[in-house]
């Protein structure tokens, strides 16, 4: 029997990897802008133009990004909203440092939640910290002096994987880069290492297939007593299964390339027309001093100019560039952004994106909207439901006793009206006046969440002076003691009538006339 070659990690690739490498190059330029998208690879020459006038060109470019905030925008909106977690003394510390560096829990899901929308998926293997122990005892989980931590996984770095006829890891290969330089008298040592994890043990190789040596005599191999791969992932989108993911941004970033060029030729318009072309007769003495290094236009304009037979009737004169092309390529420009909320399920409809739409037709855009956030939503709630079950299992702890964290799944104005519902049947209760003043201010905020700052205080400080006191209807306690002083609303007699019909108007007439009568 032939014996198997030892395959380095180094030269480990999934096929999928292969695959997907040059979008992820694609996607992350995309959404770091700047330079990493104003390039040769983005930016595209034309016909009228040579190397020199394209890098001109290029120095003046600038990109409208939406691939950065298209996924921002998700989390945005999700994060508004109130997260159930039910307390955890196991979790605290977790909560408040989820990645060892101070980062809370929220930042952290928002984090690998916008990378998963940009690449279609993000990583997060949840680690523990080295201990010459063998289990972290009651008195360090509480202490927080050993939590696991979670590692955030690129899929640039997961290089290879496996996984069973369940969907379960068998194995990973993660390349991550380690600097050398705990000494600054000594130069820095950038190295590539490569940690293979099995549901049975973990190594770290360098690029040589050689075991790492680091110099604070940590280990670099040792058993994996979990029993899982500790590997955590979120998906924006993981239609054929292939644990890859689908983008966000997929045909976002073409329509924002688009954008980018279209801008740049109207920048270039701009540059090379904004000044209008002076026309000039010319018996040949222009072009006689400009052939002898002598500068005519300084005589004659402030520009170059264009010139024409010295015996022609017409004067000197400007001609100014027509505007047309402007705008149409900015229309272009205003339409293909519309798309690209559409197409990144902010916008409800293509109907909506150019003219004005029906109550109907808004509603509808609401729900499409909505089920996008809350598609989104429950993506993360899964996620951080399976981060902390894994750190629950880091901890010794049983999975069994965990409570779900529920993320919101509705973010359309019902759900506001149904809050503030809510909060009425708290204040008509009038348990204390403090507290019906902090509700009301709560209710504020949610239903002016774009107001301006000074606006929100003016609202709050007009709460603040009132005394808390709700009705049974809804209304404060007495609601025509602020008309007392007949400053107020003079129709406040009359508010009852704008709710009859009229054949109800009409039978109250006729009976006071009778009266009358």
């Amino acid at each position: 029997m032939a014996k198997t070659e030892k395959i380095i990690l180094a030269d480990r690739k999934h096929p999928l990897y292969e695959d997907n490498e040059a979008l992820w190059s694609m996607y992350l330029d995309g959404v770091r802008g700047g330079n990493n998208f104003i390039s040769d690879d983005y930016l595209f020459t034309h016909r009228l133009e040579d190397s020199e006038d394209f890098d001109e060109r290029k120095e003046r470019g600038y990109l409208l990004n939406y691939m950065e905030t298209i996924p921002s925008l998700y989390n945005v909106y999700i994060f508004k909203e109130r997260i159930s977690r039910a307390p955890d003394l196991s979790l605290e510390y977790f909560r408040k440092n989820t990645d060892g560096r101070g980062t809370n829990i929220d930042d952290f899901v928002k984090k690998i939640g916008f990378y998963s929308s940009v690449f279609g998926a993000m990583h997060v293997l949840v680690d523990m910290p080295f201990s010459p122990k063998t289990k972290a005892t009651k008195y360090d989980v509480k202490s927080g002096n050993i939590q696991p931590y979670g590692v955030p996984v690129y899929p640039q770095q997961l290089k290879d994987w496996s996984f069973d006829r369940d969907g379960q890891l068998r194995w990973i290969v993660i390349e991550s880069t380690f600097y050398k330089d705990l000494d600054p008298a000594v130069e820095r040592i950038e190295e590539k290492h490569y940690r293979l994890i099995t549901t049975k043990d973990w190594r770290i190789e360098d690029e040589d297939g050689l075991p790492v040596k680091f110099d604070e005599a940590s280990p670099n191999k040792g058993a994996n007593p979990l029993g899982v791969v500790p590997l955590v992932s979120l998906y924006h989108k993981d239609l054929d299964d292939d644990r890859v993911g689908e983008s966000l941004i997929k045909d976002i970033v073409y329509v924002n390339r688009t954008i980018l060029n279209w801008c740049s030729l109207l920048d270039e318009q701009i540059e090379r027309q904004t000044f209008s072309q002076l026309v000039t007769p010319d018996d040949g003495t222009l072009s006689e001093e400009a052939e002898s290094k002598d500068d005519p236009l300084h005589k004659i304009g402030t520009s170059s100019i264009w010139t024409f037979p010295h015996d022609a009737t017409h004067p000197p004169a400007f001609i100014s560039p027509r505007a047309e092309n402007l705008s149409v390529v900015w229309n272009l420009v205003v339409d293909h952004i519309k798309e690209i909320y559409r197409m990144g399920g902010l916008m409800g409809s293509e109907e909506g994106m150019y003219v004005s739409r029906s109550g109907r037709s808004a509603q509808m855009g609401f729900m499409s909207v909505n089920s996008s956030l809350a598609d989104k939503a429950a993506a993360y709630q899964k996620f951080e439901n399976d981060l902390s079950r894994m750190a629950y299992l880091q901890l010794g702890e049983d999975t069994a006793n965990y409570t779900d964290t529920k993320f919101a799944d509705s973010f359309n104005v019902s759900a506001l009206a149904e809050e503030i519902d809510a909060m009425f049947k708290v204040m008509r209760g009038n348990f204390s006046p403090i507290l019906n003043k902090e509700v009301q201010k709560n209710m504020a905020r949610k239903a002016l969440p774009l107001t301006t700052e000074d606006i929100r205080k003016s609202i709050e400080d007009e709460i603040e002076a009132g005394d808390g006191v709700v009705a049974s209807e809804g209304g404060f306690e007495d609601e025509t003691k602020p008309f007392d002083d007949g400053k107020g609303n003079p129709n406040t007699g009359n508010i009852a009538n704008t709710h009859r019909t009229k054949d109800k108007f009409e039978k109250e007439e006729k009976g006071k006339q009778k009266k009358e009568k």
